[in-house]
């Protein structure tokens, strides 16, 4: 992961906070218009309608200049890829968080992180949600007693890929402030926004309760890498990433990821980026697609890589060319596939990653850390922390995971692909 050096050096480690979601009263809410072919799927226990989230709050505010306001609705939409759902049910749904990456132009990119959390409706609100489903759904059954469950989602930019730093300290801070969104945004929030930018080789340390979130600055801004890249050896076999790192470096190179979890669909974009960082991929790159975006950006010429829900599969017709690869099932479809390597070195390369590995490992999907934001009902870092006192239970890398002999084995492969191509033009 890199930051581009023409990028001026930020001030601080974040860039912006806010809040997004549905505004206080329904009947001013908006319903999203449908996707222009197929159907997105619908959260378990939604209402079948969606409406369009708005900006609820933001530091920077919005007014402040046209290119905080064009960010801040980017994020919008990076984090409610489906628009607003509300649900029904006696218990709260699952908090969820991912992050994604907003390519500004070719010197600026965001880094973002979402937390979508739930509100109970209210009785005057859930009665308002009644109204417009009496005159909006003709199979609409009224049930008075039904709970209604409001998402909004709380986001930080920063120019830094600090994926799980800043996911953590989200999170974190959202458990312990939870009951006070006042004090949480004043304190919390002004905390973190007023950090100052660390510099190369810095460790960042953010003290929390029984434990500080720290990360290691690399020493050249190409150097960044805040987040864990085993999830993907876990969704696909080693074949399948073989032919995905092809894919990465042919001359095409359309990528399309799918996956139930906004979360595995960043780190997959941003694992197959650090495995051919030998290549400085180039190209469309939105991990974190928005439904009505959907249709439209499969057909870019490319080269591309995008991160689109399951629940939009049904929005779009993916090329001859593209690799379409589901995380949740291990399953690559393609008419055309990548020939970047020939069969033998195909089977050579499968060969070393598979030694490279501590073990056999067979695709289970994507990782319950990635799943939800609070496994068991509490914070499981996913970062680097230092214990302070007691003891605190983190993500794991698994046993059988070996970056650096991975990434070993990547770079040779990219760097031959390289002297091979310069030798032919």
């Amino acid at each position: 992961m890199q930051i581009k050096p023409n990028q001026r050096t930020p001030k601080t480690l974040t860039h912006a906070y806010m809040v997004c979601g549905v505004g206080r009263e329904p009947s001013q809410w908006v319903r999203a218009p449908p996707p222009s072919q197929g159907k997105i799927g619908h959260l378990k226990g939604a209402v079948g309608q969606f409406w369009l989230p708005e900006i609820l709050g933001s530091s920077p505010r919005l007014e402040q200049d046209n290119e905080t306001a064009r960010a801040l609705y980017a994020a919008m939409r990076a984090c409610f890829p489906h628009d607003v759902e509300i649900c029904t049910g006696r218990s709260q749904p699952h908090c969820v968080h991912h992050s994604f990456v907003l390519q500004q132009d070719s010197s600026h990119t965001l880094y973002g992180i979402a937390l979508r959390v739930w509100s109970r409706a209210d009785e005057k609100r859930a009665e308002t949600i009644r109204d417009l489903r009496r005159r909006t759904e003709s199979d609409f059954y009224d049930s008075p007693d039904e709970t209604y469950w409001i998402p909004y989602c709380l986001s930080f930019l920063s120019r830094y890929p600090l994926y799980d730093l800043l996911g953590d300290y989200l999170r974190g801070m959202w458990i312990h402030w939870n009951k006070a969104t006042n004090l949480f945004h004043a304190e919390e929030v002004s905390r973190i926004l007023s950090f100052p930018a660390p510099r190369l080789n810095d460790l960042v340390r953010i003290d929390m309760k029984d434990y500080a979130l720290c990360y290691q600055f690399p020493s050249s801004p190409t150097g960044f890498q805040n987040f864990a890249m085993w999830p993907l050896f876990t969704c696909l076999s080693i074949p399948n990433i073989v032919g995905l790192i092809e894919a990465a470096v042919s001359a095409t190179r359309r990528i399309i990821f799918l996956s139930h979890y906004p979360a595995m669909l960043t780190v997959a974009s941003e694992t197959v980026r650090t495995c051919v960082r030998v290549y400085e991929w180039s190209g469309l790159y939105v991990p974190v697609v928005h439904a009505r975006h959907t249709t439209e950006l499969v057909q870019e010429p490319g080269p591309y890589m995008l991160g689109i829900t399951a629940e939009c599969r049904t929005l779009f017709t993916a090329p001859s060319d593209a690799l379409v690869i589901d995380l949740d099932r291990n399953f690559v479809l393609t008419s055309s596939p990548p020939t970047v390597l020939s069969p033998g070195q195909r089977a050579k390369m499968i060969t070393r990653l598979t030694n490279a590995l501590n073990g056999d490992v067979a695709p289970s999907g994507p990782p319950a850390h990635l799943r939800s934001a609070y496994g068991g009902g509490k914070l499981v870092p996913a970062g680097q922390i230092i214990v302070m006192r007691g003891e605190v239970e983190s993500v794991e890398n698994p046993l059988w995971w070996n970056q650096d002999s991975i990434m070993g084995v990547m770079d040779h492969v990219c760097e031959k692909l390289v002297r091979s191509r310069g030798n032919r033009e």
